[in-house]
C-alpha cells in the first residue's frame, strides 16, 4: 500500500553492531545509510552493512529530482518521531552512500527506536 513502510528484522546484526553506523554531532545525529532507490517497496531499516558500517534502506521513489531523497527524509522522520525538517542529507546526495543528519535526538534515542529492527 502506498505510504507503508516495512520493517524488516535483521538476524545477523546486533544494536552493538548497527550503533557503528550512528555518530553524536552537536544537536543531533548523523546516520550512515545506503539507499536503494527504484525499489518494489519501502524497506526502512532493511538491514545493516558491518563493512561500510551503514544501515540498509529501500526506497519505491527513483533517484531524479531528490525524489528519492525526500522519501529517506520523510520515512527517518516517521522512524524517529522527528519532523521531516530536522532530517537533512548532509553528503552523498546524488549516491546510494548518504549521511544523514537528524537534529533535535540524542544518539541513544536513535538506537532504541531502530533497535526494534534488529
Amino acid at each position: 500500500m502506498p505510504g507503508d513502510i516495512f520493517l524488516l528484522k535483521d538476524p545477523g546484526a546486533s544494536m552493538d553492531s548497527f550503533g557503528d553506523a550512528i555518530t553524536e554531532s552537536g544537536t543531533g545525529v548523523i546516520l550512515a545509510i545506503e539507499v536503494s532507490p527504484s525499489s518494489g517497496r519501502e524497506e526502512f531499516i532493511a538491514g545493516y552493512d558491518p563493512w561500510r558500517r551503514s544501515l540498509r534502506c529501500s526506497v519505491r521513489s527513483p533517484p531524479v529530482r531528490g525524489r528519492a531523497n525526500r522519501e529517506v527524509i520523510e520515512s527517518l522522520g516517521r522512524i524517529l518521531g522527528v519532523p521531516a525538517a530536522s532530517v537533512q542529507v548532509v553528503s552523498g546526495a546524488k549516491l546510494s552512500r548518504k549521511r544523514v543528519r537528524i537534529e533535535g535526538i540524542v544518539r541513544q534515542e536513535v538506537l532504541e527506536r531502530l533497535g526494534q529492527f534488529f
